[in-house]
């Protein structure tokens, strides 16, 4: 199966200590992200989201860096896995945060990734917005 790949970039004005925290823990994640997150933050624990009561995915952690990246599978509204890594990276007053999903298919169930390119830039925009502000959209889905 051939599968696409999107990839953002987004600087945010803070430190990678507290980005990394940002995308990990249940506290923020459900400040900026999503309804509610459970994350077991090591290689294969288990990552649960919902976007609202009864809407969410499941997945495994793939691979934890502290400060430096952190990736997960999505398991639940795609035919097959897709991946998400976040990859944050210090630049001068700030971290550069790489996302990456990937394994994204194509075709009639997959339809629902034709507006996540999009959906992601919201999210980043989210998480910017909250690390630096203190303040964001309410968690939930973008797109």
């Amino acid at each position: 199966m051939k599968t696409k790949t999107i990839k953002k970039e987004q600087f945010i004005h803070a430190s990678i200590e507290r980005v990394f925290k940002a995308i990990t823990e249940k506290q923020e994640l459900e400040r900026w992200f999503v309804y509610k997150a459970d994350i077991e933050l090591k290689p294969g624990g288990e990552v649960h989201t919902e976007w609202a009561p009864g809407m969410g995915e499941h997945g495994k952690v793939v691979a934890v860096k502290p400060s430096q990246l952190f990736s997960f599978t999505w398991e639940a509204c795609s035919p097959t896995p897709t991946t998400l890594t976040f990859e944050l990276t210090k630049e001068k007053d700030g971290t550069l945060v790489l996302l990456t999903h990937s394994g994204i298919g194509e075709g009639e169930h997959w339809e629902m990734y034709a507006t996540i390119s999009p959906a992601w830039d919201s999210h980043l925009k989210d998480l910017t917005s909250w690390i630096e502000t203190g303040t964001c959209l309410p968690p939930g889905p973008r797109g």
